[in-house]
């Protein structure tokens, strides 16, 4: 039996659907009071044989903040994805996004051991390695720097990585992956979503920024590889390509058939912007749309090298076009 947290998200839903799709048996946490309507819509725009499939997965509810729920499901279990995480550059959600990727990792970790799981694969971040070097490409080997440019989601990965670690000193047979910006399409307004709607809309701006970005379905591919080889105590960098931010967003608007960014964004501006939203967001009780962690990441210019895991299992990333592709006919489908 397999165990996957976090299984409503992007990577979770994609890696149920390829767990199903090659026959195991897979058992999904999901949170009190949640039903899996976007992992089945996803389902249903990757597959004719979406219900046979979906029907295959074995819901259970708990929370990976609750150590007794995390004990049941892990009841007969052999192997668990650890994909439950938090996301936020919002300074707001700073304290239950620690809980959700510190606390909630060691939860996990803590469960694995005392129930004898014969492995741990956690998905963890490229988030986690820290700020380059200039012109430095970025590998397992990279070491944390404290630093005030670390975003509390950064801090927090980094946090829940070192559970794992703990965990693997402790006799705890795991592996981690550090995948780059996740490039791939669920069926709800979160993430990448967020960022595909954007530019569906024409996002003229850009800014000078650098990023490395990896397919979803590259992500759950390696995954499995990892789970299913020898490797142990180690972690794998995913990343298929580095671009900036300016070829991003060209790439994306030239399948949609729009112009590229044409407008740079300077970045005192921006920084300027984001502060007066972050105050205008806490006078308002509302969201900012900016924040000075999201203008710190359009602008860092971090590039990413997956050598270890391509040569290690002669592994060939999906292109990013090809990506980019796939993700749009996913919104497209999810329109319907």
């Amino acid at each position: 039996m397999i165990l996957v947290t976090g299984g409503t998200g992007l990577v979770g839903t994609y890696l149920l659907y390829e767990l199903t799709r090659k026959g195991h048996k897979v058992r999904a946490l999901l949170r009190p009071g949640k039903k899996p309507y976007q992992t089945c819509r996803l389902f249903a725009c990757l597959s004719a044989d979406y219900e046979k499939l979906i029907n295959q997965v074995e819901w259970v509810e708990g929370d990976v903040l609750d150590p007794f729920s995390l004990q049941q499901a892990m009841q007969g279990v052999d192997q668990v994805y650890h994909c439950a995480a938090m996301v936020s550059f919002n300074p707001r959600d700073l304290k239950p996004m620690l809980a959700v990727n510190i606390t909630g990792t060691a939860n996990v970790v803590n469960a694995c051991l005392e129930n004898n799981v014969k492995k741990l694969l956690h998905v963890s971040s490229i988030a986690s390695l820290g700020q380059a070097e200039k012109d430095e490409l970025i590998d397992e080997n990279a070491k944390w720097k404290t630093s005030r440019n670390n975003s509390g989601y950064a801090i927090s990965k980094y946090g829940g990585e070192r559970e794992v670690w703990r965990g693997i000193e402790e006799g705890l047979n795991a592996v981690i992956v550090n995948p780059s910006v996740i490039i791939g399409a669920g069926c709800h307004h979160k993430a990448t979503n967020q960022l595909f709607h954007g530019i569906k809309k024409f996002l003229p701006f850009y800014t000078e920024g650098i990023n490395g970005y990896v397919d979803v379905r590259d992500v759950v591919s390696a995954m499995i590889l990892l789970m299913d080889s020898p490797a142990s105590g180690e972690r794998f960098v995913l990343n298929a390509e580095n671009l900036s931010l300016r070829e991003f967003f060209g790439k994306a608007a030239g399948i949609l058939g729009k112009p590229p960014p044409r407008i740079s964004l300077n970045g005192t501006l921006m920084k300027l912007v984001a502060v007066g939203d972050e105050m205008r967001g806490r006078l308002t009780r509302s969201r900012p749309l900016l924040t000075r962690e999201n203008i710190r990441a359009a602008l860092s210019k971090s590039m990413y090298s997956s050598e270890k895991f391509g040569s290690r299992f002669h592994f060939t990333f999906i292109p990013l076009t090809d990506s980019l592709k796939e993700a749009f006919r996913i919104l497209e489908r999810t329109k319907q």
